[in-house]
């Protein structure tokens, strides 16, 4: 018997099951991302393209807008980075979410293979708006980098950890809405105009330090504006002040995943396969 086979046999049970498991797990993820990107953006054209060029539209356009009418109040604040770090994790936020409404009941076909299971449906979903959505910003970043609208970030390490917090809080709200869409209609009528509500709270078009100093403490409290701060931080370092309350964001996160995932453990009882 080789080493490798005894380290094997001398291993738990259940490890030995749940790498087993994992390991499952992620190639049914990457044969439905595969599969989502097929199905949303066909072969033929620019195909794949689209996972980043369609938000890289939508923020191009909410760019231009705000170059034309911006207010003369904040102008130290330059309006590329600030609506590059602000608009492309709310897009983000918002295509999780919407992809995620009702996911169970536009893959009927896919929950009579035994391996596909509901997490990996949801996972495959989030991950091609999470990695398309943090590539077009990436990109678009480079591009006005060389145009010379936008300088280097100040430290890319803030952009990056509040890229991921903003992420994972993303992720987690569309679990939970998506598994409370599955065991009623009504979740995903009360959420369409709910997420517009909360557009003018997600810090995407203001800075907090715009904010009156009774509002700052409570307004981080909001993990999208948290992440957003941290990224402006990484983006502009000490020349513009920024706010946030990162424990409070990933505790918040945290929460609201473990809701999800409760919420989701049950939601295919609610789905009729029929």
């Amino acid at each position: 018997m080789s080493r490798q086979s005894g380290q094997e046999s001398r291993r738990p049970g259940w490890l030995t099951s749940a790498r087993a498991t994992a390991a499952t797990q992620t190639r049914v993820i990457g044969a439905l991302v595969m599969r989502e990107i097929h199905t949303r953006f066909g072969r033929d054209n620019i195909g794949f393209a689209w996972i980043i060029i369609e938000p890289v539209m939508f923020c191009l356009g909410v760019i231009g807008m705000w170059s034309i009418a911006k207010s003369s109040s904040h102008v130290e604040t330059p309006i590329v980075p600030f609506l590059l770090s602000g608009y492309m994790p709310l897009l983000m936020y918002r295509h999780c979410v919407m992809r995620a409404l009702r996911c169970m009941q536009a893959n009927l076909e896919l929950m009579y293979h035994r391996q596909v299971t509901i997490f990996a449906m949801y996972m495959a979903r989030m991950g091609v708006e999470v990695i398309g959505t943090l590539a077009a910003f990436f990109i678009t970043w480079i591009i006005f980098y060389i145009w010379g609208f936008v300088d280097m970030p100040d430290d890319l390490g803030p952009i990056l950890f509040g890229w991921g917090l903003y992420a994972w809080y993303s992720v987690a709200v569309a679990i939970l809405i998506g598994a409370l869409s599955e065991r009623s209609e009504i979740v995903e009528k009360i959420w369409n105009p709910l997420s517009y509500i909360m557009i003018p709270l997600s810090g995407t078009f203001y800075m907090v330090s715009w904010l009156p100093e009774p509002f700052r403490e409570y307004i981080v409290l909001i993990p999208q504006v948290s992440a957003v701060e941290y990224i402006r931080h990484g983006i502009f370092g000490p020349t513009v002040a920024t706010y946030y309350n990162l424990p409070v964001a990933i505790y918040v996160s945290a929460v609201i995943t473990v809701l999800g995932l409760y919420f989701l453990k049950d939601a295919r009882s609610y789905v009729d396969l029929q």
